[in-house]
């Protein structure tokens, strides 16, 4: 007789397949917590050892990097009269015991530092730095260190210029014995042609000067206006005040011209570029309060010519390369005007300098070495307004 056997109860015996796959996943993941908390823990001990087990760096060193050093410098707004004592505005963070200088960096020269002063919202230029701004703007920077001896250094921007005492100087040409002649643009009414005349001096690394009317400027695009910028940055341009239009004369008043001259301020600030230290007079007319106004506002010279090669005539290029180089020599002034008759003749006239063995360059070159070479030539008396530029309606380039 077999054995009879018992049926298994539903609940017992082994589980389902889906079941156990169930039990599986569910410790591997256990398995992996437990894994990545052991991970945690071991890290966290190990950190915690390096840095002496109180928090501490185990070499007695910091582990928190040192703050970045900043610093941002920003020039006066070009304004009439010009300030006496111009100063940057300075913000300078990142380290402890802060110091700032500020640098002078004129185009194709060396650097020249100021002294190192406690850090400050305001930095007045030094001596050495003022006397090379007597000859107009110069491109530099301000310079920050922490007391570790970390430096750092702010973006260049024009310095302002050291404006004059108070009576201005008529000057026709300047006596030095460098190979320089000074190109003199006037009016800036034609657009193009200023455009152009930068883009010659740029590529043949020569230098010039706009004496400009603010009636002009004021309607420029932005686009020409930070061309014009650039390019004084740069050492190719220096800027001078042609007054805000053709309005004075050898007949004009103090008030007049006070007038006249602090309404071209709006040129300096839209070009954020100072006219001071230079002025020519429309027609190179003056009279007693036209020098008297120059003066007070801080103009230390009224720049006159000695070339004039007439080029509101407009003659060919070949005749205008002719008169400039043939009546140039070292000093020289030439009065011209920023129009597309004299950028055409531009070219020929640096070729035909550079022949003689003469250069163009800025105003401020040609002043800046003059200054070091402690000779200017000056006249005391009013020039004669024959030559130079010719009666035309104001505004207007002739």
């Amino acid at each position: 007789m077999s054995a009879s056997r018992t049926p298994r109860s539903p609940g017992r015996g082994r589980p389902p397949a889906d079941e156990r796959r169930r039990d599986l996943r569910r410790r591997r993941r256990n398995a992996l917590l437990i894994l990545l908390v052991g991970v945690i823990v071991i890290v966290g001990f190990v950190v915690w050892a390096g840095r002496g087990g109180d928090g501490s760096a185990g070499d007695g060193a910091t582990t928190t990097p040192a703050p970045v050093l900043q610093v941002v410098a920003r020039s006066p707004q070009p304004q009439l009269p010009a300030p006496a004592k111009p100063a940057l505005a300075v913000t300078a963070t990142g380290g402890d015991g802060l110091e700032m200088r500020v640098v002078a960096a004129p185009a194709g020269k060396p650097v020249v530092p100021g002294r190192w002063l406690p850090a400050a919202k305001s930095l007045s230029l030094p001596g050495n730095i003022t006397a090379l701004l007597e000859a107009g703007s110069i491109p530099g920077y301000v310079e920050i260190r922490d007391d570790s001896g970390r430096t750092t250094r702010s973006t260049t921007l024009l310095l302002p210029p050291t404006p004059g005492t108070g009576t201005a100087e008529v000057i026709r040409s300047v006596a030095t014995t460098r190979p320089y002649v000074a190109l003199v643009f006037d009016d800036g009414l034609d657009e193009s042609g200023v455009e152009r005349i930068i883009e010659v001096l740029r590529r043949t690394k020569s230098g010039g000067t706009f004496c400009l009317n603010g009636v002009n400027v004021t309607t420029w695009p932005a686009s020409l206006a930070k061309k014009v910028q650039a390019a004084v940055a740069d050492g190719i341009i220096t800027m001078c005040s042609h007054g805000w239009s053709h309005r004075t004369s050898t007949s004009s008043t103090e008030a007049e011209a006070l007038s006249d001259l602090t309404a071209n301020a709006s040129t300096d600030r839209y070009l954020g570029v100072a006219s001071v230290p230079f002025y020519r007079p429309p027609y190179g007319a003056l009279s007693p309060g036209i020098e008297a106004a120059a003066g007070k506002l801080g103009y230390r010279w009224i720049v006159m010519w000695d070339v004039d090669p007439s080029d509101y005539e407009k003659p060919d290029a070949a005749t205008l390369v002719s008169r400039i180089v043939s009546a140039s020599g070292k000093g020289s002034i030439v009065v011209l005007h920023a129009i597309n008759a004299t950028a055409d003749a531009l070219p020929g006239v640096i070729k035909g300098l550079a022949g003689k063995g003469l250069k163009a360059v800025t105003l401020t070159t040609l002043f800046g070495t003059a200054a070091a070479d402690r000779a200017a030539s000056t006249t005391a008396t009013t020039p004669a307004t024959t030559g130079g530029e010719v009666e035309t309606a104001a505004g207007e380039a002739p």
